[in-house]
């Protein structure tokens, strides 16, 4: 299972659409999460946390890696997030 939280639009590397959900025997294990431009710390958590608990409670994972990019944190020019070490 990925769950990816990531920017929207023409953005590296161009995958990632909310339709984006596996394909072959991966279909269905893919959940994408396109966010815009500005985001803070507030509007992440309420989109954050209702995805990940659906995705814990429907496949009960045994193990969890968490990869976070700097370049959602606030003054990032990448990114273009609002988000803090918060």
């Amino acid at each position: 299972m990925t769950v990816s939280f990531h920017k929207h639009g023409d953005f590296f590397p161009g995958t990632g659409d909310i339709c984006d959900v596996g394909v072959s025997r991966g279909k269905y294990y893919a959940v994408n999460v396109p966010l815009r431009d500005g985001i803070t710390d507030e509007a992440y958590k309420s989109i954050f946390e209702p995805v990940m608990t659906r995705v814990m409670e429907t496949f009960e994972p045994s193990a969890v890696v968490l990869q976070c990019g700097a370049d959602s944190l606030n003054g990032d020019r990448l990114g273009n997030f609002n988000l803090t070490l918060h």
